[in-house]
C-alpha cells in the first residue's frame, strides 16, 4: 500500500513537538530513539489508513483510546513495517511493551491520559534456571578462575556470578563501574533502574553481598580487564591510566569494536549469547548439568534477595537454596 503523506496533519506536528521535548536530557539516547520510532509508526498508521482519519485533526485524537487500540493492533500484525516481516504473525512481546511504554511517556508529555487496550500476551515467561544447574555453575566459577583461560571466558564467568548474586538486569550490569565492586569486603553496589512502566520511579542504589565464587570470578576478570583498558602502555597501569571505568569492556577486535571499550546493552547481550554457547559445550559432560539459556533474564529471575546485617551494615544477599 502506498503511503499518503500527512506531513501537514496538525496531530503529527503536535506529536513531533512533544517527542522533541521528551527526548531532551536526562532521557537516554536509546529511549529517545524509541520515542521517535513510535512517533514514526503513528504517522505511518495514519498514512496507511490503519487508524481513524479523524486522528489527523488533533493530538488528543491521535492519542485517543480507539486510535491507540487500532495502532497497536496494526503494529502487532506487522502492518506498519517498511519491509515485509518474515513472520508477521509473531510479533516481539518486547517491542510491544516498548510501544506501550513510549505511548505513556508521550501522553504524559502532552498532558493527555493515555488509555491502552488490554492485550493478550504472546507466550509467557520462559522458565528460570533451576537450582541444580545454578549450584553446579557456582562450583564451576571456583574451579574455572585459573591462569590461562581466555579473557572472554573470564568475563562471562564474572557476569554470571554477578547476576546470580544480585539479580541484575542487563541495563543495570551496563551501569556498573569498577568502583562499585569491593572484592575485599565481598560487596557490590548496584543501581536498580526503574521498570519501564513506572514513569515516576527513581533509581535505587543497593549494596549486595558477593558469594565466594563470584568474588573469585570478579578478581580474575578485573585482572584481565586491567590489561585491556590501559591508555598508555609506556605508563604504569592503574585507574589514572585507563580508558574507561566501566566494569564490562570488549575483549578483542570485532567489527568496529576494539579491546577495552565499554559494553553497552547490545554488546553485552551479544557477548553473553556467544560465550554461553561455548560454556554449554564445555559443561555438557557435567552430571546434572542443563544447558544455560541464551537469555540472561531466565537466570536473573531465579534470584531472590534478602536483607542481612553484615558488620553493622544492611546488605542484601542471595536467598537461593544453593548458597
Amino acid at each position: 500500500m502506498a503511503d499518503v503523506p500527512v506531513v501537514a496533519a496538525p496531530s503529527v506536528e503536535a506529536l513531533n513537538a512533544v517527542v522533541e521535548r521528551a527526548c531532551e536530557p536526562p532521557t537516554s539516547a536509546s529511549r529517545a530513539k524509541q520515542l521517535r520510532w513510535i512517533a514514526g509508526e503513528l504517522r505511518t498508521a495514519l498514512e496507511r489508513g490503519e487508524i481513524p482519519s479523524s486522528a489527523a485533526a488533533s493530538l488528543a485524537g491521535l492519542l485517543a483510546p480507539d486510535t491507540l487500540a487500532a495502532y497497536l493492533d496494526a503494529a502487532e500484525r506487522g502492518l506498519l513495517r517498511r519491509k515485509p516481516a518474515a513472520r508477521p504473525d509473531q510479533p516481539s512481546p518486547a517491542s510491544m511493551r516498548v510501544r506501550e511504554d513510549c505511548l505513556q511517556i508521550l501522553g504524559a508529555g502532552a498532558g493527555i491520559a493515555v488509555v491502552l487496550p488490554p492485550r493478550t500476551r504472546q507466550g509467557g515467561l520462559r522458565p528460570v534456571v533451576a537450582a541444580r544447574p545454578r549450584s553446579i555453575l557456582l562450583g564451576h566459577l571456583e574451579r574455572a578462575v585459573r591462569p590461562g583461560q581466555s579473557e572472554a571466558r573470564s568475563r562471562i564467568l564474572a557476569i554470571i556470578g554477578t547476576v546470580m548474586d544480585t539479580g541484575c538486569r542487563a541495563g543495570e550490569l551496563c551501569h556498573l563501574r569498577v568502583g562499585d565492586v569491593d572484592t575485599d569486603r565481598g560487596r557490590i553496589r548496584v543501581t536498580r533502574l526503574p521498570q519501564h512502566r513506572d514513569l515516576a520511579a527513581e533509581p535505587v542504589t543497593e549494596t549486595v553481598a558477593l558469594s565466594g565464587p563470584t568474588r573469585a570470578a570478579l578478581r580474575n576478570w578485573l585482572k584481565a580487564r586491567g590489561h585491556l583498558v590501559v591508555r598508555d602502555a609506556a605508563k604504569p597501569a592503574g585507574r589514572a591510566n585507563e580508558t574507561t571505568d566501566a566494569l564490562w569492556v570488549s575483549v578483542s577486535p570485532s567489527g568496529r569494536a576494539r579491546p577495552g571499550l565499554p559494553l553497552h546493552f547490545r554488546g553485552l547481550a551479544r557477548a553473553y549469547v556467544r560465550e554461553i554457547r561455548s560454556l554449554n559445550l564445555d559443561m555438557a559432560g557435567e552430571p546434572g548439568w542443563e544447558p544455560m539459556p541464551k537469555r540472561m533474564e531466565q537466570l536473573r529471575r531465579a534470584i531472590d534477595l534478602e536483607p542481612s546485617d553484615l558488620a553493622g551494615a544492611t546488605v542484601l544477599r542471595r536467598a537461593d537454596p544453593e548458597r
